[in-house]
């Protein structure tokens, strides 16, 4: 998701690292979640160049592991979006995979209210049996799909669409009075 962020900025990906901390390094599991990151910056055009692997006995119970990483990318300074934004520019949405890590806080207060829980049906998408499931779906990366647009100087801006839904993101784009 990383990559997304930079890609509304104008930005070219160029590489990511990962940290991946455990209390006790399960090799397969850990070789998986690399797989996962690698396919990751398949998509996104960009290396993985490293990272960092913690073992920490004491501060994660058996199975459990907390990952994080970051990405660099580059964009002329002259080319950063948002650039020219106005009344009458065309608005358009591109479809998401689900349901983003950036709205699990959301979707987290939103079962507990409606008294659901991770294997309960999905209610938003017909082709996960359970909300679990629709949670695990991969975030798509937008790069292959808007770089392109952004190189040829087709976008002005582009708002990444997370936690705080439109109401939130999209005036990031906007100037004021629009």
């Amino acid at each position: 998701m990383c990559v997304n962020d930079l890609i509304v900025a104008g930005g070219e990906p160029l590489f990511f690292l990962d940290y991946y901390a455990t209390g006790r390094l399960a090799v397969e599991e850990a070789a998986s979640v690399v797989r996962g990151i690698a396919e990751g910056c398949k998509q996104a055009g960009c290396g993985l160049i490293g990272g960092e692997t913690a073992e920490m006995p004491s501060m994660y119970a058996p199975g459990d592991y907390d990952l994080a990483g970051f990405s660099v990318g580059a964009v002329d300074r002259n080319s950063i979006l948002p650039s020219n934004v106005g009344a009458g520019d065309v608005l358009l949405g591109l479809t998401s995979s689900g349901i983003h890590s950036n709205g699990f806080s959301l979707v987290r207060k939103l079962l507990e209210k409606e008294g659901m829980g991770y294997e309960s049906p999905c209610p938003w998408d017909s082709s996960a049996a359970t909300i679990g499931d629709s949670l695990l779906t991969p975030t798509k990366i937008y790069v292959k799909s808007c770089l392109p647009l952004i190189k040829n100087k087709l976008l002005n801006g582009m708002a990444h669409i997370t936690g705080g839904g439109l109401l939130e993101n999209l005036p990031r784009v906007l100037p004021k009075g629009v």
